[in-house]
């Protein structure tokens, strides 16, 4: 029996869990342990160390409540406690032996259950633990039937997620994102109980969008949940998964945060050697990198990584950027038998037509587009019919036909606006001004201008470079001042403040405590974003924008 004095520290130990005060509740719960055996702290402690991004210890404090529940009878919860260390040791650890023996444990406990909610979530959790999203549709709607008759938002919530993100991964994207959506409803709606639901659910919306390359749907829900966390009082119920937290930042234009967040979540998956929950960071981080030019950090990132699913659309643009567009071409082509004819072919086969018209074959770039525009045609979805409109802009222009670019680019620019997604409105500015750059000048300045801007203040440095390229070729103006500025990172900007200081390479590493060697390049970076031709004028310009005391 558990005495009142000990009853009295779990309850205070739950409360810290349901506000959110992870470091408080796992020292209360460690507080319990040291003097009582109790399964239910130690069931306590596994959920704040989770929070905490300890998963071994997590992990080891499940186990131990596990055996606790099971001692004294109490099957329901050992029941729970197995299926989440059936997922646990599957997501996090890439057990999948372990993982499977503990969803057949939770199995053989659920036969002697009453039928009731416990059903659905065995139910679930199979359906989360399967390779491929769409076979889990069936496991998903058995919860969802469970979850409706028994009249709990957890269950509901999460099985609308997993029939969503297996629906998009069928291929019907438009039904999918309105599951997903749905989902996304219960959560802000205050429904839950689970605080670990609401991160399930925001990991498979990240997931979802990233499928159906609708990321714009994660900056139409940003402000709805934000606002969400911030009325409960629970800022941190993102960082569970780093990716998710990141996408977020990115939904909002703060590029700074994401990549602080993915950095921070690759760095902890490297030193715990543990899987990703959703999207790996490496994947999303090399796409990052590829936005600000950083071409070589982007392949960096990929090894490993370039069999993956999720890390397949970086790693071909990668390739195409480096100028190996023959794997980058193989890559594409590969992955599109896969997932075959749909929705999620379009992002594919927008890369792809890139890759044909730097491989100087436009014939093969019209057949591609002209399958996209099919795609689009016939599933009227809004991002698709906007990818195609600009793959077929970029394409006419490249066959000479000037009028069909300009119509098409013009499309395209107005429904990524609608869809609140600058950064490809930019692009397709960008295209525009390249279509026109012979026939009407003064349009292709101003697009150019326009997407120049953008590029510049969302810190898409590769692309602001070359839109700047193009303003310079039409006799526009430079990127100057300030706005060059924003281009540089964090650390270029020190290193440009030593410059001011007529520090050599060497005496610029000693006070950064980095190599001589990264000091160079930090210094060859700055001079080329800066269009600056020596260490001189980056002193000049260092002293001009104040950047030195």
């Amino acid at each position: 029996m558990v005495d009142a004095a000990v009853s009295e520290r779990l309850g205070e130990g739950e409360s810290l869990l349901a506000s959110a005060d992870w470091a408080a509740a796992a020292a209360v719960f460690d507080s319990v342990l040291a003097v009582h055996d109790q399964p239910e702290a130690h069931d306590g402690l596994a959920t704040a160390l989770w929070w905490l991004r300890n998963v071994d210890q997590a992990v080891a404090a499940r186990t131990a409540a596990y055996a606790g529940f099971r001692r004294f009878g109490q099957d329901a919860r050992a029941f729970r406690s197995a299926l989440w260390l059936a997922r646990e040791y599957a997501e996090s650890l890439g057990n999948e032996p372990v993982s499977r023996g503990w969803l057949a444990r939770a199995e053989g406990i659920a036969a002697g259950l009453p039928n009731g909610v416990d059903r659905g979530w065995l139910a679930v959790t199979r359906g989360l633990l399967r390779t491929d999203p769409a076979t889990a549709r069936d496991d998903a709607r058995t919860a969802l039937e469970v979850a409706r008759s028994c009249k709990d938002p957890d269950l509901e919530a999460t099985a609308l997620a997993l029939l969503g993100l297996g629906t998009i991964a069928a291929g019907d994207v438009p039904e999918g994102m309105t599951l997903v959506d749905e989902a996304m409803v219960v959560v802000t709606a205050g429904e839950l109980r689970d605080k670990i639901v609401f991160g399930d659910i925001c990991c498979m919306v990240t997931r979802a969008s990233e499928e159906a390359c609708d990321t714009s749907r994660l900056g139409q829900w940003n402000k709805i949940l934000l606002r969400f966390m911030q009325s409960t009082g629970h800022p941190a119920l993102l960082e569970f998964c780093g990716t998710c937290c990141a996408e977020i930042f990115l939904a909002s234009g703060d590029i700074a945060s994401a990549e602080d967040w993915l950095s921070k979540t690759l760095r902890e998956l490297e030193q715990g050697g543990h899987r990703a929950r959703c999207v790996h960071p490496a994947a999303k981080l090399a796409e990052l990198r590829l936005l600000q030019g950083r071409v070589e950090e982007a392949s960096r990132l990929l090894a490993g990584f370039e069999d993956r699913t999720d890390a397949l659309r970086a790693t071909a643009a990668v390739r195409l950027a480096a100028g190996d567009t023959a794997v980058a071409a193989a890559l594409l082509h590969r992955r599109i038998h896969q997932v075959g004819e749909g929705l999620l072919t379009v992002p594919l086969l927008a890369l792809l037509a890139e890759v044909e018209l730097a491989q100087h074959v436009p014939s093969q770039a019209v057949a591609t587009a002209e399958r996209l525009d099919r795609i689009a045609s016939a599933t009227r979805w809004p991002r698709a019919i906007a990818s195609s409109l600009l793959t077929g802009g970029r394409v006419a222009a490249a066959v000479g036909n000037t009028d069909l670019a300009h119509e098409r680019l013009d499309s395209a620019i107005a429904i990524f606006g609608e869809l609140t997604m600058p950064l490809e409105a930019a692009r397709a500015r960008l295209a525009l001004a390249e279509a026109l750059r012979e026939s009407d000048r003064e349009v292709a300045v101003h697009e150019a201008g326009v997407a120049l801007a953008v590029f510049d203040g969302a810190g898409a440095n590769g692309l602001a470079d070359k839109a700047a390229a193009l303003l310079r070729s039409l006799g526009g103006p430079a990127r100057t001042g300030p706005k060059a500025l924003g281009l540089l990172s964090r650390r270029e900007r020190e290193v440009l403040a030593l410059l001011a200081e007529a520090m050599t390479n060497a005496e610029i590493a000693e006070r950064l405590f980095i190599s001589a060697k990264t000091a160079e390049h930090h210094v060859s970076s700055i001079l080329a974003k800066l269009q600056l031709r020596s260490r001189g004028e980056a002193a000049a310009f260092a002293l001009r924008h104040s950047l030195v005391e």
